[in-house]
Order: C-alpha cells, then structure tokens, then sequence
C-alpha cells in the first residue's frame, strides 16, 4: 500500500510538471520576463514579513492546543516545529514535512508521538474550517466551476466525516478501560488515551474560541498576501478575486502534493487570474512565479538562520519523518 502511494504522488509530480509544461509552451516567456521588471517592490515587500507573521499565528494556534496536554503555554516549540516543516517539505521528498513537525513536538514537548499526531490533526482541522467558511461565503458571492464545485462538495463531506469522528474520539477517550487485562491491550488502551489527550482542547469551549480566532487571522494574512501582489503587479480586479484566488491556490496545491508545491501553485494561480479574470496567461503566470518566489525564497532562508541559531540538527527529525510515512 505504501508503495502504491508513493508511486501515485510520485505520478501526480510528474503530471503537474508536464501541465506546468505545456502552459510554458503556449506562453510568450518574453512578455513573462518583461512582467517581473514592473513589479512595485513597495507592496510585494510586505509578502515575506505576512508569511512569517503567519507562521507565527499558526505557531500560536498550535501551543492554544497543545496548553491542556503539556500544561505549559509552548509558543517557542511550536515556532520552531513550524520552521522544521517548513524545510522537511522542501528538503524531503513527497513533502514529509508534516512527519517531521510531529515528532519535533513529540521530542521537545515530552508527550507522547501519539498526543502529538493528534494535536496536530486538531491543527489541521481547525485551519480547514475556516477555510471551508471561505469557500462557502465565496461561492455565495461567486459561482464556481462545476468540476470545482464537487471537489468542494466532496472535500467538505469528507472533512464533516473527519470532525465526527475525532469528535466522538475525543468523547469516548474518558471511557477506555484504565486497567485492561493483557499487554497488548493495555498498550493499545494507553496508545488510544494518548491520542486522545491531544484532542483535550476540543473537549474545553474556552479554547475554541481563541483557536478559532487565530485561523481566522491566519486565512486572513494569506489572502493580504495575494492582495499585495496583486497590487505589486498593477492588477485592476475586484475584491472577490483575492479570495478566489486563495480557494483555487489551495484545491490545486491540496489535490497534487509536490516539494514546496512546485508547479501546482502555478497552475493553480493562474487557472484563477486567466480562466475567472481574464488576466493574459502571461501576466498571470508571471504573477505566480513571483508569489511563489516572493513567499518561499525568504521563509526558507529565515528558517534556516533561526533554526541554526537554536541549535537545531536536522538529520535525526528528518529520518524519523521518512520512518512514520512507512
């Protein structure tokens, strides 16, 4: 099974390479080029220090979860688990960075790979909702393709089954024996609550809201950041395109899973401008190029810097990530 999977996304880079290809081959790279030298540094400026802030917002949503597991308010830790996936997605294959965050958490919070894998589902989860509130008010304002639609449609159902489920973990969690008879189901018993103390938060209303709130600001620093770039390229669109494109960039990065999300960032941005907005294919991908380029470039570098300036060391995190995709 593991291998068919990674064979699959192995496929599904190669796929988005060859599209990403084919765009390149229809496209006057010369108008492209000339595109790049009209950027307004004065707005695209602000990308970089929006994606940090954002990191750190993310950061902050993850210690909210983690405060009824660890009992200790960890910003720091989950900064840095942020920055470890940051470049486990760059410099691992298949984008293991996800791996790589869980067991940094695991290992510096002193809670169990369990607690942690569950803290960060809660994370996901938490950032999706609000996500799925941006597709709904959205397409409300907007029509979708068909074809995205039930995407939507399908992913959102899914997601609803997904929040069942870890809700009626979370309920049941209390209930599992504390002295059942056999080491292995006493293992699985203690595996079962570990994971189940890492959804505590969802069981305490008083963390929702703060958890909630910093997804809201975190959707909101992504969609300045495409708002900035768009003023950085002179781009006369109406408001509702900042939040298309921002749904659109996350279908397309979230159906195809490459390192650093190269190619299917671009495609997926500039499906949106040329396809819904008629911007020319040419600035649109111009456009996606320097976003991707303007978002990536400085936060890897700025994690690089802050992760060597903790100490950090690299080798033993990112071979454990590769041993949990296993």
């Amino acid at each position: 099974m593991n291998r068919w999977r990674r064979a699959a996304r192995v496929g599904s880079f190669i796929l988005i390479l060859a599209l990403l290809g084919i765009v390149l081959a229809f496209t006057d790279l010369e108008k492209t080029a000339k595109a790049f030298t009209g950027i307004k540094w004065r707005w695209a400026i602000w990308v970089p220090v929006l994606n940090v802030t954002n990191t750190f917002v993310e950061s902050l949503r993850l210690a909210i979860i983690l405060l009824p597991v660890t009992g200790r308010f960890a910003v720091h830790n989950c900064f840095n688990s942020a920055l470890v996936a940051i470049m486990g997605n760059i410099m691992l294959p298949l984008r293991f960075g996800d791996g790589a965050r869980t067991y940094y958490i695991a290992k510096t919070e002193k809670i169990s790979l369990s607690s942690a894998i569950s803290a960060i589902m809660l994370d996901r989860i938490a950032d999706f909702l609000l996500f799925f509130v941006i597709v709904a008010i959205t397409a409300g304002l907007y029509s979708f393709p068909p074809p995205l639609t039930k995407i939507g449609l399908s992913a959102a159902f899914i997601f609803a089954l997904s929040i069942g489920t870890i809700a009626a973990l979370a309920g049941i969690g209390s209930h599992v024996g504390q002295d059942p008879v056999g080491k292995i189901r006493r293992r699985a018993a203690r595996e079962i609550r570990n994971f189940v103390d890492g959804l505590s938060s969802m069981r305490n209303a008083g963390f929702l809201l703060p958890i909630l709130l910093c997804s809201t600001l975190s959707w909101l620093l992504r969609s300045s950041m495409l708002w900035f770039m768009f003023k950085a390229f002179s781009f006369d669109l109406p408001l509702i395109a900042t939040p298309m494109a921002l749904v659109l960039l996350n279908f397309g990065i979230a159906i195809v899973s490459t390192p650093a999300n190269l190619g299917g960032f671009e495609l997926a941005i500039v499906g949106a401008l040329n396809r819904l907005f008629s911007v020319k294919i040419e600035l649109a991908l111009s456009y996606a190029v320097a976003l991707h380029a303007i978002e990536v470039g400085p936060m890897i570098a700025f994690a690089m810097l802050f992760l060597w300036h903790e100490g950090f060391k690299t080798t033993e995190v990112l071979k454990t990530a590769e041993e949990m995709e296993k």
